[in-house]
């Protein structure tokens, strides 16, 4: 595997310096433009910028993507629109909206709306001949694999492995005393689980996986733990040195 460094700066400055067409996948966990504080990047003083540097990121992610790579991107529901649209815009091409259901519950009390029990997560690639992984879930039933299924003359043999994963996922959000030794210092921590199913199923070993906002460092945890390079950006030095610390209790 290369140097896998996770670098101090801001990704748009940054990753001018690299050649178009270098990384397989993209994973990008950008600022929603909710009212977050990240130290360096304070989402409430950042709001009228917001659409035009989320228009410049995903250009310049686009860029360095390799023909047939995937990227994805969270986001949030009011806002994942614009994401979509400039996905289209640069010529990438739709795969689908997942729904990044919550396993353990809900976020938000808000009597005047509706609780949010998901997230949006974007898949797009640069090509038709990206890179997946089947991916297969336990059947709800045991009884499914025991018995044979004949429809419409024909026979069917459930696969002992699972059904075919469809775009609802299903997993947790870090919350509760069950993910106390998961969660980190970092606001908007995404779950381990989540992320090893993105980078297993949607690129090989010895990848490039590029990671614009690194954060807490999740996604640098499972390339290391299933054997991708990775480049990885972070403003936050603290977030630097919680992300590096994870990486070396590996």
């Amino acid at each position: 595997m290369k140097n896998s460094p996770i670098i101090h700066g801001d990704y748009l400055e940054k990753i001018k310096n690299y050649n178009d067409e270098t990384f397989d996948l993209i994973i990008a966990d950008p600022p929603y433009n909710l009212d977050k504080d990240f130290g360096e990047y304070n989402e409430k003083t950042r709001k009228d910028d917001w659409l035009q540097w989320t228009k410049n990121w995903i250009k310049e992610s686009e860029r360095v993507l390799k023909k047939d790579g995937n990227i994805f991107i969270y986001g949030i529901h009011k806002n994942i629109c614009w994401v979509q649209s400039y996905l289209f815009e640069v010529g990438l091409d739709y795969r689908r909206q997942i729904i990044w259901k919550y396993e353990n519950g809900f976020a938000g009390y808000n009597k005047r709306n509706l609780s949010a029990f998901y997230e949006p997560l974007l898949w797009f690639s640069k090509g038709k001949n990206y890179t997946y992984h089947t991916i297969r879930e336990p059947y709800k039933s045991k009884e499914r694999i025991k018995n044979k299924i004949v429809k419409n003359g024909k026979v069917w043999i459930p696969n002992p492995e699972g059904r075919m994963a469809g775009d609802i996922w299903e997993f947790p959000t870090l919350a509760g005393k069950r993910f106390a030794s998961e969660k980190v210092d970092h606001p908007t921590q995404k779950p381990l689980s989540i992320t090893k199913r993105i980078i297993n199923h949607f690129s090989n070993v010895d990848d490039f996986v590029l990671i614009p906002f690194a954060g807490s460092g999740t996604e640098c945890v499972i390339c290391k733990q299933l054997k991708r390079n990775f480049l990885a950006f972070e403003l936050n030095q603290k977030y630097i040195e919680i992300a590096n610390e994870r990486l070396q209790n590996i």
